[in-house]
Protein backbone atom coordinates (compact mmCIF):
# COMPACT_ATOMS: atom_id res chain seq x y z
CA UNK A 1 0.00 0.00 0.00
CA UNK A 2 1.67 3.27 -1.33
CA UNK A 3 1.15 7.00 0.49
CA UNK A 4 -0.85 8.84 -1.36
CA UNK A 5 1.40 12.13 -2.70
CA UNK A 6 1.20 15.36 -4.03
CA UNK A 7 2.38 16.76 -6.93
CA UNK A 8 4.04 20.19 -7.20
CA UNK A 9 6.69 22.53 -8.94
CA UNK A 10 9.64 23.57 -7.06
CA UNK A 11 9.81 27.57 -7.00
CA UNK A 12 13.82 27.41 -7.67
CA UNK A 13 14.19 24.43 -10.27
CA UNK A 14 10.73 24.11 -11.80
CA UNK A 15 11.06 20.44 -11.47
CA UNK A 16 8.06 18.20 -10.04
CA UNK A 17 8.39 17.50 -6.20
CA UNK A 18 6.14 15.24 -4.81
CA UNK A 19 5.42 14.85 -0.48
CA UNK A 20 2.98 12.63 0.73
CA UNK A 21 -0.24 13.79 1.84
CA UNK A 22 -1.06 14.04 5.40
CA UNK A 23 -3.38 12.60 7.74
CA UNK A 24 -5.36 16.20 8.12
CA UNK A 25 -5.85 16.38 4.42
CA UNK A 26 -6.59 12.97 3.86
CA UNK A 27 -9.68 12.88 6.54
CA UNK A 28 -10.79 16.25 4.54
CA UNK A 29 -10.69 14.26 1.15
CA UNK A 30 -12.57 11.70 2.41
CA UNK A 31 -15.23 13.74 4.46
CA UNK A 32 -15.45 15.79 0.43
CA UNK A 33 -15.73 12.09 -1.13
CA UNK A 34 -18.49 11.07 1.24
CA UNK A 35 -16.28 8.32 3.21
CA UNK A 36 -16.61 7.36 6.84
CA UNK A 37 -14.85 5.54 9.22
CA UNK A 38 -16.65 2.74 11.03
CA UNK A 39 -16.37 2.04 14.45
CA UNK A 40 -13.90 -0.76 13.79
CA UNK A 41 -11.61 1.32 11.85
CA UNK A 42 -11.78 4.11 14.36
CA UNK A 43 -11.23 1.99 17.35
CA UNK A 44 -7.85 0.78 15.86
CA UNK A 45 -7.14 4.22 14.35
CA UNK A 46 -6.79 5.33 18.15
CA UNK A 47 -5.44 2.17 19.63
CA UNK A 48 -2.60 2.57 16.80
CA UNK A 49 -1.99 6.06 17.15
CA UNK A 50 -1.69 5.31 21.05
CA UNK A 51 1.26 2.88 20.69
CA UNK A 52 2.80 4.88 18.95
CA UNK A 53 2.98 3.77 15.34
CA UNK A 54 3.77 5.90 11.96
CA UNK A 55 4.28 5.29 8.55
CA UNK A 56 5.20 1.94 7.01
CA UNK A 57 4.92 0.01 10.22
CA UNK A 58 0.82 2.05 11.29
CA UNK A 59 -0.12 1.00 7.21
CA UNK A 60 0.99 -2.70 7.87
CA UNK A 61 -0.53 -2.97 10.92
CA UNK A 62 -3.86 -1.93 9.64
CA UNK A 63 -3.63 -4.43 6.76
CA UNK A 64 -2.94 -6.74 8.89
CA UNK A 65 -6.20 -6.04 11.37
CA UNK A 66 -8.27 -6.04 7.93
CA UNK A 67 -6.96 -8.92 6.27
CA UNK A 68 -9.15 -12.16 5.65
CA UNK A 69 -7.75 -15.26 6.33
Amino acid sequence: MTKATETTRSAVTGKFVTQPIGGKKAAKFAQVEGFEMNAASKALSKKLAASGLKGEAYRSEIVKAFKKG
